[in-house]
């Protein structure tokens, strides 16, 4: 039987058979009732007391209908639908109305939100901001959700349909609304769908995923700047299925790409012309640190070495830049590039004379000496007994940093300042140690040499029978 009974009228039942999660989302309830009015009778039961009733069966409405009343958004005598059953057949009655509940297919769900929003533009709400904070209130839900079904929604269709079709989770549908592009979405899609372990994997897609966005620290866009990736047209939208928050983020990956490597050009080229370089290259915005920029076509890469280059031999060389690891800028690499071949028309180098090539092995051998001095000792530190010079050909002995400062290998920084105080000393020792050699060398060289003690007369050797058929003739002559 149907009929109207005053709010005030109304207790809950303790035979209502939904004991946990009754005070869940109450206010959301209360803001859709609100916005739609109450669209589900009450099932009651008549209460020991004349003219009251108790509430077996959707006791949250009745909840939330008080929370209304209470901030005077009904009065407390509301006349309230309800379905009243006898009070033996209560509990049945309970159960059965939780029982007989279907939740919505996810896919159905999602669509429903996506044609109520729309609708709301033809009712003159242009801003789709608006559009989705008005359907939370109106059902009694945050923003955040209503925008995560909306996303959903916006899935390529076959993800949809797959959605609706159970072939995956929520879960995996929400993972691929993380990016809002279609075709993205569709290759990660159609590689999971032929996966043989775990197909659809959240993590899986969202990881997948996540190399075809930039987040908003990424050290891309610190560089190129989030006003220069709007102007050129470049998106930013949140990702709302993210963790517990939402994240903003770029989703125009290719275009933030080309203009950091415009931008990270350009200023390698400046500064190719400032320092005297023929030109410049940049290692690719998305390599690894470990990789080399590309060789220029008609030149060869090789190690920019301990000193920095000379401005005469910068000229017809071409620099490598690449972009620093916090986006802060560009930096300068310790590799550039030489003509492979040398012009017909170059001036053809004679070779260096003895006393040239000595020169520079001394000025080297100085230098590194030098390096070496410079170093702090390892003597009574965690360092004594297993420090040692590198002495494999990859490994440079001593290189300058962009600053000036000279790198030793063991990597122990060293100033120049501490360097350079150091060069005289090291010039004695060298000099000194190449004395003593040339001073040994003399010294072998005036040295007598031994006495050869001549070699006795090689004695013949007795005849072998076995080797010689007519030794035994020779020995009956001997006899007779």
């Amino acid at each position: 039987m149907t009929q109207s009974v005053p709010l005030n009228k109304l207790a809950l039942s303790p035979r209502n058979v939904r004991k946990t999660n009754v005070d869940e989302h109450i206010a959301g309830l209360a803001d859709s009732i609100r916005s739609k009015g109450l669209l589900q009778n009450l099932v009651v039961s008549a209460a020991a007391k004349s003219g009251t009733f108790e509430v077996d069966a959707v006791g949250r409405r009745l909840r939330a209908l008080r929370l209304l009343a209470k901030d005077k958004h009904l009065p407390h005598n509301w006349p309230v639908p309800v379905h009243v059953v006898p009070r033996d057949a209560a509990t049945e009655a309970s159960l059965a109305e939780n029982l007989q509940k279907i939740a919505m297919n996810p896919a159905d769900e999602v669509e429903a939100f996506a044609a109520i929003v729309d609708g709301y533009e033809a009712n003159g709400m242009a801003s789709q901001a608006e559009r989705i904070a008005n359907c939370a209130r109106r059902f009694g839900v945050s923003d955040r959700i209503v925008g995560q079904r909306l996303a959903l929604a916006a899935l390529a269709p076959d993800i949809l349909d797959a959605l609706r079709d159970g072939a995956m989770t929520l879960a995996a549908a929400q993972a691929y609304a993380s990016h809002p592009d279609h075709a993205e979405q569709l290759k990660i899609f159609t590689r999971e769908a032929k996966s043989g372990f775990r197909p659809h994997d959240p993590q899986r897609i969202r990881d997948a995923l996540a190399g075809r966005v930039y987040s908003l620290d990424d050290r891309l866009a610190r560089y190129v700047g989030l006003d220069a990736y709007r102007e050129a047209g470049g998106r930013i939208e949140a990702d709302l299925f993210f963790d517990d928050g939402e994240r903003e983020m770029l989703i125009d990956p290719a275009l933030l790409e080309k203009l950091a490597t415009e931008k990270a050009q350009a200023e390698a080229d400046h500064l190719a012309d400032r320092e005297g370089w023929k030109g410049a290259v940049i290692r690719p915005v998305t390599a690894p640190i470990y990789q080399s920029p590309p060789t220029p076509k008609g030149f060869r890469r090789v190690w920019t070495g301990s000193d920095d280059v000379l401005l005469k031999d910068r000229i017809d060389a071409i620099a490598a830049f690449a972009l620093k690891a916090d986006g802060s800028g560009i930096e300068p690499l310790d590799t550039h590039f030489v003509p492979a071949i040398e012009d017909a028309t170059a001036t053809i180098h004679k070779p260096l004379t003895p006393e040239e090539r000595a020169a520079i092995v001394r000025e080297q051998a100085i230098k590194l000496r030098a390096a070496r001095l410079a170093t702090p000792q390892t003597e009574g530190t965690a360092f004594e007994g297993r420090a040692i010079w590198p002495t494999a050909h990859y490994i440079d002995p001593i290189r300058t940093g962009p600053d000036g400062e000279y790198y030793v290998a063991m990597i122990v920084r060293v100033d120049r300042a501490d360097y350079e105080a150091q060069i005289e000393t090291a010039a004695r020792q060298i000099d000194l140690e190449e004395a003593e050699a040339e001073a040994r060398r003399k010294a072998e060289e005036a040295a007598p040499s031994p006495v050869d003690e001549p070699t006795p007369p090689e004695e013949e050797a007795p005849a072998d029978p076995d080797q010689d058929p007519n030794v035994n003739d020779r020995q009956e002559e001997q006899a007779a």
